[in-house]
């Protein structure tokens, strides 16, 4: 009798035990099966789709209304006075180089007109409150534009100025030059000033490339301006003139050629933000 008691006992344990090891065999692929692996995934892809929102939620961050419609209104009277400003000037500088024989006056009247394209460009962009956004499709049109100009109107003032450089011929009636020369200055110089806070204001690199475009322009007029009074005391420095209008014509060339490389990179970021979008 004890015997069968004991044999009964052993069953007993051995069945505890086999039902033990079937459930921790149970619960063991459960833990490292594919589906756990799969809400791993699914944690990673999430933690990468968050990144993507929050990015593109910044990228559509917008300042306040009556903010961006207060500065948009006055970035295009901004540009406007921009627009005569430059079509003045440059009329000007085209009159007065013909009777002063000056490539680097020539050359600012150049560089006024396509001046005026960029503010053309810019007064597209503010054509409405609407456009106040951070980072819209007419802000990269605009520099694009602005880039395009610079480019071209540097290449134009370098040949002209090295041109004038080659035939050795120096400006006449230089005092005339230097009236248009320090009104273009002091107008430039306060657009400059103008320009930059109202693309600090805004967020706008179509302005801050407009304002870049007019403190050039200053540094031409104030830079023929030292010229001018050089060569009326020391004759033999005649080729100043040109000169300058030539270091300045560098200059513009090569922040054209930045802002068209920055214009670029903007695209390509897009294209892996649009990538990563429809990935995740």
């Amino acid at each position: 009798m004890y015997m069968n008691l004991f044999k009964i006992r052993t069953l007993f344990i051995n069945a505890s035990r086999v039902q033990m090891d079937e459930k921790s065999g149970l619960e063991t692929p459960e833990i490292l099966s594919s589906e756990s692996e799969d809400e791993d995934v699914k944690s990673l892809r999430g933690c990468a789709s968050s990144y993507l929102v929050e990015e593109r939620e910044t990228s559509k961050k917008t300042l306040p209304y009556k903010f961006r419609k207060r500065w948009t209104k006055a970035a295009a009277l901004l540009a406007i006075v921009s627009f005569v400003t430059a079509v003045g000037f440059s009329l000007a500088s085209f009159i007065i180089s013909q009777s002063t024989e000056s490539s680097a006056v020539f050359a600012s009247g150049f560089d006024a007109l396509f001046a005026a394209v960029n503010v053309v460009a810019v007064c597209w962009r503010f054509r409405d409150e609407l456009n106040g956004e951070i980072g819209p499709l007419r802000e990269k049109k605009a520099v694009s534009v602005i880039a395009i100009t610079f480019v071209f109107g540097g290449i134009a003032i370098v040949v002209i100025g090295l041109y004038h450089l080659k035939i050795k011929d120096h400006p006449l009636k230089t005092r005339e030059m230097m009236i248009v020369l320090t009104v273009g200055f002091v107008l430039y110089t306060f657009l400059a000033v103008f320009q930059c806070y109202v693309a600090k204001m805004l967020q706008s690199s179509s302005m801050k490339a407009l304002a870049v475009d007019s403190a050039l322009a200053a540094a031409m007029c104030i830079g023929l301006l030292g010229a001018s009074c050089i060569y009326l005391e020391v004759k033999s420095l005649w080729y100043l003139d040109h000169a300058v209008a030539t270091v300045l014509g560098v200059v513009s060339l090569v922040y054209g050629i930045i802002l068209g490389i920055e214009v670029i990179e903007l695209k390509i970021k897009e294209k892996i933000m649009l990538a990563f979008q429809k990935e995740f």
